[in-house]
């Protein structure tokens, strides 16, 4: 009897089973039906620069003392965004530069040291051949045309000494120079400039605020055609090729603002990430990242929020 029971019992675990599998079998099939019988398809999407939105970073850290650029202001690249105190790289500069005028003050002497020295030891060797002749001739004594030869090498020594001279304060010279271009170096990184033509979007600094080395002081947009980046349920994902044409339109709105063209797809399924309200949400649906070039110059701003109708 009991035996007679648990194969009831499986019969009817069995059939249930199978009637579940059958149903998701079914839901399945409806669901690719309703997808293929779809013409288009609606993504959340943000309007961006194509070259996204940089966070400008100082390259040191100081006091603010002037902002030169404010929210919405255009600039071309390497243009003044903010000025840091730099007091002390200027004193620095100054310092190492007066360094270098009594440097070349001290070749300057010893070339003409050098070149008193030439004098000095042409007039002693005319002078020790003419000696030398006397001394032939019985008209001057040996001792005088030995001086004079001593005379002749000391001033050599000194030539060559006066030219070492040269070539270590010429060498110094060129040291102290390098410790000038460190300190210029150090002197720009006070001033923070945009890296290249655009658009301030959100200068987060103020005269007289403390900014610390890499933080960053301002959002930036670079020059260039701004794009829609889009998401689409991965439902529709292999739905979607480059070139299929967008109408774009104000999250709850159906008025078409813009036009585009789909110009990338992402070649994977990611976790949704636009709009989300925390970055670690759980999500059992993924999506395919698409971007979207804007068709003319429909004026939109930057980081709308969008819905973006893809004709299939």
């Amino acid at each position: 009897m009991k035996k007679i029971s648990i194969i009831i019992v499986m019969s009817v675990v069995l059939s249930s089973c199978g009637e579940q599998e059958n149903k998701a079998k079914g839901l399945q099939e409806t669901i690719d039906r309703s997808a293929a019988q779809i013409t288009e398809v609606v993504g959340v999407g943000k309007v961006e620069p194509e070259s996204k939105i940089v966070n400008l970073a100082a390259t040191s850290g100081g006091i603010v003392t002037q902002v030169f650029k404010t929210d919405g202001d255009s600039v071309i690249g390497g243009e003044k965004l903010v000025q840091l105190e730099n007091e002390t790289e200027r004193l620095k500069i100054s310092e190492i530069r007066s360094q270098m005028r009594t440097q070349s003050s001290q070749i300057a002497l010893e070339k003409n040291n050098i070149k008193d020295a030439e004098a000095k030891l042409s007039n002693k060797k005319k002078l020790l051949v003419t000696t030398q002749n006397l001394v032939n001739k019985g008209a001057e004594t040996i001792q005088v045309y030995d001086d004079l030869e001593t005379d002749v090498k000391t001033l050599t020594l000194s030539l060559e000494k006066s030219k070492i001279n040269v070539q270590m304060a010429e060498s110094k010279l060129q040291e102290i120079a390098g410790q000038l271009r460190t300190a210029e170096a150090e002197a720009e990184k006070k001033v923070l400039c945009a890296p290249t033509a655009g658009k301030v979007l959100n200068m987060q600094v103020t005269q007289g605020a403390a900014l610390n080395q890499y933080a960053t002081y301002a959002e930036f947009a670079p020059e260039g055609a701004l794009i829609i980046r889009s998401e689409v349920d991965e439902l529709f994902s292999q739905k979607l090729k480059v070139g299929q044409q967008v109408s774009i339109r104000y999250a709850g709105s159906q008025e078409v603002i813009a036009k585009g063209t789909i110009k990338m797809l992402s070649p994977y399924l990611k976790k949704k990430s636009l709009f989300s309200e925390k970055a670690n949400d759980q999500e059992d649906r993924r999506v395919r990242e698409i971007r979207i070039s804007i068709q003319g110059n429909p004026g939109l701003v930057i980081n709308s929020k969008v819905e973006c109708v893809i004709n299939l």
